[in-house]
């Protein structure tokens, strides 16, 4: 009988401190991200966004990854700053539709954004991803050369 109500203690422990941890992490990625949040409200910084619908070919989803892997790798600093901010947005999801005008979306585009005090300045669509999709080094380099020139300002 005190075996068991030993064991119940020791799970009762865990979890209590598996919650605190849980908690304490919760609590530091709300931080950061209001942090992250501030500093996109009070200064300048890119977003860029591959936009695409729910149905993707082959070709889409690796612009997809390209992107995404050119982005973390060359940008990994501006990522955690919030100097850059990367995001996969599908335009057939209601509250999404509205970038199709915004940007003149007609299939899947990549866009850079500048957005200053919360506002968007200027924006372009990186077009020649669909010819550098199949060489995924240019594809790479033409990303990177893109976004490290808008950083620049």
């Amino acid at each position: 009988m005190k075996w068991i109500l030993k064991r119940a203690l020791v799970l009762i422990w865990m979890i209590s401190f598996l919650f605190a941890v849980t908690a304490t992490q919760l609590l530091s990625a709300e931080k950061t991200a209001s942090k992250t949040k501030e500093v996109q409200k009070a200064s300048r910084h890119l977003v860029v966004m591959y936009f695409h619908n729910t149905f993707r070919c082959p070709t889409c989803h690796k612009i997809e990854e390209l992107s995404n892997y050119a982005i973390h790798r060359n940008f990994e600093d501006q990522l955690k700053s919030g100097k850059l901010v990367w995001r996969v947005i599908n335009v057939d999801e209601p509250e999404n539709k509205h970038f199709i005008k915004d940007y003149q979306l007609y299939s899947k585009h990549l866009i850079v954004s500048e957005v200053k005090g919360g506002k968007e300045v200027r924006w372009k669509d990186l077009k020649k991803i669909w010819t550098k999709v199949g060489n995924d080094e240019k594809f790479e380099n033409y990303v990177k050369t893109e976004i490290a020139d808008w950083l620049k300002g």
